[in-house]
């Protein structure tokens, strides 16, 4: 038979407590490791072919007191014992189970390895508890070289009757059995007369020769706050000028919408640029993801350097922002938090920002970006384009041309004319875009249709005015290939323009 060696750390929590029966009311207190060792079932019954190495910390803990050091000995455990085991078992209090599971997914690079996270919701000397069931299937999914299961190279959450992604995982109950829950991702497996694991869901091995890294330098000024009807924006502008505070998750409404008051956004907007603050749109409801800019109410965030979380969870959020802060710098961070490194988020999220136009031209003008290598075009699931105070000036016979265009807009929507009769009642000075065509010119505008164009900004009148827009995503997968990005704006005769921002969000899919 093939053997397995999984290592098992307990660290405190409901799992391993017994009363105290020489206090009065017999508390709970945790087991020391002999006699924890003598209550839990025999490994190879539970799992055959599996043997242990049983450790614990040396003061256990209740999971509410659990903080970034308690992480950093857990995940440098796990280093010191990777070589000789085969798979690994974090026990702990449930209370904080999914942060310390999200934690370690991000602290564990090029994990080869299943590490699970588990505890329960009674106590092992219970005669009800759920502890010995939620151990031993751990065992079994860790000990897969013996118990012939898939290996998943991940860090996950084996609770009741659910295998868990760790960094997808949240608390739903504080007494169900099914304590736990991945509300925007599927589960990795289900565990009933047998313990099914869907291959199809499971992270890919690291390539071969990379070795597993343990990051461990974790930047714990971080703060999660919620919004709330009547929030104060002083109070928020205090807390993110706290020299000691260097990101926040802002959990904020739906989608990743907040207050559009002047004074909510520029205290974000001091905080963020007076301290070099991240900080990371997610959302409060338990699904959904953010979208930031579908709205006007979370535009005002894009404007003021908010980047968005995508789908993530609060509890990987904010782990993945402590040890991307404590592992990465300057611009590294806000990529970094925008794009999936543990399969914690569905989309991966490229901001690329182009140079301004700040002098009014009524020549075409191009301007490119070079991706970030781990950019998959193929993947490419929406792309919006951005643009920030577009101020645009007709001349006098654009001008007139915008008038009649409305005009006749006006009349041929009032007699009901025919959509080709509307089409062309409604010609009107444009500014179009071009993407990967850096010498599109005028001309190009009066081809009804263009491989290369996206977007067409129809103008009605000199004004000022911002652009959020949809592009076509198979037109882009088309143009893009492996090259730069260019975007170039042509202006109809007679128009001239300038804008403040500009930007392109791409979202690919995650693995």
């Amino acid at each position: 038979m093939t053997k397995s060696k999984v290592y098992v750390l307990y660290t405190g929590g409901t799992f391993g407590m017994e009363p105290d029966l020489s206090r009065p009311g017999n508390p709970l207190k945790p087991m020391e490791l002999e006699k924890l060792k003598k209550s839990l079932p025999e490994a190879d019954l539970l799992a055959p072919g599996v043997e242990i190495t049983l450790d614990k910390f040396d003061h256990l803990i209740d999971s509410s007191s659990m903080n970034p050091k308690d992480w950093i000995n857990i995940a440098t455990k796990i280093g010191e014992h990777y070589a000789e085991h085969d798979g690994f078992i974090i026990v702990q209090g449930t209370d904080t189970l999914a942060y310390t599971a999200s934690a370690l997914s991000f602290m564990l690079e090029n994990l080869a390895k299943p590490v699970i996270v588990t505890g329960s919701q009674l106590p092992l000397a219970n005669a009800r508890t759920d502890a010995n069931l939620n151990y031993g299937h751990a065992l079994q999914i860790a000990g897969y070289k013996a118990t012939d299961l898939p290996c998943i190279p991940e860090v996950i959450v084996v609770f009741a009757d659910k295998i868990l992604r760790g960094c997808r995982t949240r608390k739903m109950s504080a007494s169900a059995w099914t304590g736990f829950d991945t509300p925007n991702c599927p589960p990795l497996g289900e565990i009933g007369e047998h313990v099914r694991i869907f291959e199809n869901q499971i992270r890919p091995m690291p390539p071969s020769g990379l070795e597993l890294q343990v990051h461990t330098t974790l930047n714990s000024d971080v703060l999660d706050i919620s919004l709330y009807p009547g929030m104060r924006a002083k109070h928020l502008k205090q807390i993110l000028n706290l020299d000691d505070v260097k990101g926040v998750v802002l959990r904020t409404y739906g989608t990743g919408n907040a207050p559009e008051e002047t004074d909510f956004i520029e205290a974000l907007g001091d905080g963020i640029g007076n301290g070099e603050k991240i900080v990371v749109n997610i959302t409060q409801c338990p699904q959904g993801a953010v979208e930031m800019g579908l709205y006007t109410a979370s535009v005002g965030l894009i404007d003021k350097g908010v980047i968005s979380g995508g789908d993530m969870t609060p509890e990987a959020a904010l782990s993945k922002l402590m040890v991307t802060m404590g592992t990465r710098i300057g611009a590294q961070v806000k990529l970094q938090m925008q794009i999936s490194q543990r399969g914690e988020q569905s989309q991966n999220l490229f901001d690329f920002n182009f140079k301004t136009i700040t002098t009014p031209t009524d020549e075409p003008r191009s301007d490119f970006v070079v991706p970030d290598r781990r950019f998959d075009p193929t993947a490419l699931s929406a792309g919006v384009m951005r643009m920030k105070n577009l101020t645009v000036k007709l001349d006098e016979a654009a001008d007139e041309q915008a008038k009649v265009a409305v005009d006749r807009a006006k009349a041929a929507a009032e007699l009901a004319k025919t959509t080709v009769e509307l089409a062309e009642a409604t010609k009107t000075p444009v500014i179009d875009l071009y993407m990967n065509y850096p010498t599109a010119k005028a001309e190009d505008g009066k081809k009804e249709i263009h491989p290369r164009r996206l977007h067409r900004i129809k103008l009605f009148g000199s004004t000022t005015f911002d652009v959020v827009q949809t592009l076509p995503r198979e037109k882009m997968k088309n143009i893009i290939g492996d090259s730069d990005i260019v975007l170039t704006f042509v202006p109809s005769p007679g128009v001239s323009f300038k804008f403040e921002k500009l930007s392109l969000s791409m979202f690919t899919r995650a693995e």
